[in-house]
């Protein structure tokens, strides 16, 4: 290859490097747009979805309440035993005599001791249980319904509990404190003669 052919090859290896250069690289050939760093893509809203929640039908009847009046009784001002009455939901309540207990136990309501009604029964004392069955009723009570206030006070209590129970069942009532059935009661050793009647308490 002669000096010319030389010549006319580095001439054309020039020409096509800076073909290209200007076709592939200049500022005007690059056509790339980059998104700007503070710019967030396009977020696709997805539809909402509202979650249905089934209103009641007319086809499920209120449930309807039922009640039953039960007796407890309290001392009034002059330290009688006087009744008054409470309202048993027996929808509710799986007991009405049950409920009559637990409401002797709880005492006079806030407008009940406002007419001077009050209780002998001991506060602190707890309900263990109220068995109801084989033709017989047994009331377990805690140890706080023996203690304090005296033999007058204890009389007048165990006669609380003796009257709400007749006065809520004909079925025989045992008292029992503690799990023992309650023959003697209080540190003053009061007889008290079972099942529980208006007799119980006589010498």
């Amino acid at each position: 290859m002669n000096f010319s052919q030389k010549l006319g090859l580095f001439v054309l290896i020039v020409i096509s490097v800076a073909y290209v250069y200007f076709s592939f690289f200049s500022a005007e050939g690059i056509h790339m747009t980059l998104p700007h760093h503070d710019e967030q893509p396009p977020i696709e809203e997805l539809p909402q979805i509202s979650e249905e929640v089934p209103s009641p039908t007319d086809d499920e009847p209120a449930k309807e309440h039922s009640y039953k009046t039960v007796k407890i009784y309290v001392a009034d001002s002059n330290g009688n035993i006087r009744s008054v009455n409470r309202k048993c939901d027996t929808s509710v309540e799986k007991s009405c005599f049950a409920y009559a207990i637990k409401e002797l136990i709880a005492g006079p309501t806030k407008w009940e001791k406002s007419k001077g009604f009050t209780s002998e029964i001991p506060q602190g004392t707890k309900i263990l249980s109220v068995r109801e069955g084989d033709g017989n009723i047994m009331i377990d009570l805690s140890s706080a319904f023996e203690g304090g206030g005296g033999a007058e006070s204890t009389y007048t209590r165990v006669r609380q509990v003796i009257k709400t129970a007749k006065a809520n069942t004909s079925q025989p009532v045992y008292l029992y404190i503690n799990g023992r059935q309650a023959d003697v009661i209080g540190g003053e050793g009061i007889m008290i003669k079972q099942p529980l009647s208006e007799r119980s308490l006589d010498d």
